[in-house]
């Protein structure tokens, strides 16, 4: 039986090279926006584990993670200049079809991350959950309308 810390370090690998593989061949400002989504969902992901409990709870942190969220929010519309899809890009057509609706789903982003910062630095706030819920709503919504489905195993 593999010890635990190796069983994690193992894992580690397999999930960076997952992400580099996904990123192979891309450059230029399609390398650049996936790097800034990856870093997005692991600002994600430092909140959404102390959300469920499984890693202790700190404001700081979070807040930080949050930040960032706003921060790389507000450079998503430089990073789809019309025409950079095709490669290894998962950007729909649709966001320069309908670039109001996604430059406004970037600016909705930016705003929810603003909320829950302002959510996590109010110590007697116990809504910071919810505000984190509505910066994922806010993900998902791009997601849904602007990124290509990913193909499942064996597809």
């Amino acid at each position: 039986m593999i010890r635990t810390p190796l069983r994690l370090a193992v894992l580690g690998f397999c999930a960076c090279a997952t992400v580099a593989l996904a990123h192979k061949g891309a450059t230029g400002v399609v390398k650049e926006r996936m790097d800034l989504m990856e870093r997005q969902k692991d600002d994600m992901k430092i909140i959404g584990n102390m959300a469920k409990g499984q890693t202790p709870f700190d404001a700081v942190k979070a807040a930080e993670a949050a930040r960032d969220i706003g921060v790389t929010a507000n450079k998503i519309p430089e990073l789809f200049p019309e025409g950079s899809t095709g490669g290894e890009s998962e950007a729909l057509p649709a966001i320069w079809e309908k670039w109001d609706r996604f430059t406004a789903n970037a600016e909705d982003l930016g705003s929810a991350a603003d909320a829950l910062v302002s959510a996590l630095s109010d110590s007697e706030n116990q809504d910071w959950k919810a505000a984190f819920k509505t910066v994922g709503e806010a993900c998902k919504s791009c997601h849904e309308d602007f990124r290509a489905k990913k193909k499942k195993k064996g597809q």
